[in-house]
């Protein structure tokens, strides 16, 4: 499995471009972050290449402010910006958002859908992919409206489009719909990025109640050659906790793995 890193929650001490240095250090194969308009793509294209990482995935311009069921000529504009943006640093998916509730749920699925029909014919053109985020809207995001992975396969179906994938975020539905292995097992080919943290607490993914060396066993076993992307908030010491998160997933999952606990996630659980 190839593990990329969300820079914007980790390593707050550091400037944004030295984030991609400590990823690496820290075992990272790649890092990905959100809004890619506030970034400088040549400086960012240099350091990408000084330290041998590649971008996995980006933000579709600015998420928060420009969501999928928004007219189609403001998220054609998005989209091309990113795509640019996105050549600059050699990065080609990008994280698309659907938005707060804001009709009856069949006209607003109806808009996303047709939206990202019209976005996927530049993806095509361009070859890069959209991938759809489901959010949970239990804890974190109150009143977004894509917070199933069920819905947002059905989206994925509806478009058609192998350029358009959901993005599977394993936290957001443990909370909102669990069952992840059985999810991910039926429905791999419609994935086409992972984020992770522990549940609950959205801290290390070596912790919580969702057993992640299970769960990137079952996206091996589907043939997934994609990211698995952490995206979650430290406990402890950033440079620490991403090493041991990183060690332990690549120890306890993968050719050879026996279902049993090693050191490290015992010594991670107890914050030792």
């Amino acid at each position: 499995m190839k593990y990329s890193l969300c820079i914007e929650p980790v390593f707050g001490h550091l400037p944004f471009y030295d984030r991609v240095r400590a990823a690496r250090e820290c075992g990272a194969d790649a890092v990905e972050f959100w809004n890619p308009f506030v970034y400088d793509p040549g400086r960012l294209a240099a350091v990408l290449e000084r330290e041998h990482m590649q971008a996995a995935a980006c933000g579709l311009g600015d998420n928060w402010k420009y969501r999928l069921n928004l007219p189609f000529p403001v998220l054609k504009n998005e989209l091309e910006r990113a795509i640019a943006f996105g050549r600059e640093i050699g990065c080609y998916t990008f994280i698309g958002l659907s938005g707060d509730r804001t009709s009856d749920s069949d006209t607003q699925m109806y808009a996303i859908i047709e939206n990202l029909k019209r976005l996927a014919q530049i993806c095509e053109r361009e070859d890069v992919t959209i991938v759809l985020e489901a959010l949970n809207s239990r804890y974190d995001h109150k009143g977004y409206f894509l917070d199933r992975a069920s819905s947002g396969f059905d989206i994925i179906k509806a478009v058609d489009s192998p350029h358009v994938k959901l993005l599977y975020d394993c936290y957001h539905m443990q909370i909102m719909e669990g069952d992840v292995v059985n999810s991910i097992r039926q429905n791999c080919g419609l994935i086409g990025h992972f984020h992770s943290a522990g549940v609950p607490g959205r801290h290390e993914p070596s912790c919580g109640e969702l057993y992640y060396p299970a769960v990137i066993k079952e996206i091996e076993a589907c043939g997934y050659e994609g990211y698995f992307g952490l995206e979650y908030w430290p406990s402890c010491e950033d440079g620490r906790s991403v090493r041991e998160v990183l060690k332990y997933l690549r120890a306890n999952s993968g050719p050879g793995y026996s279902g049993q606990n090693t050191d490290d996630e015992d010594r991670i659980r107890e914050g030792g």
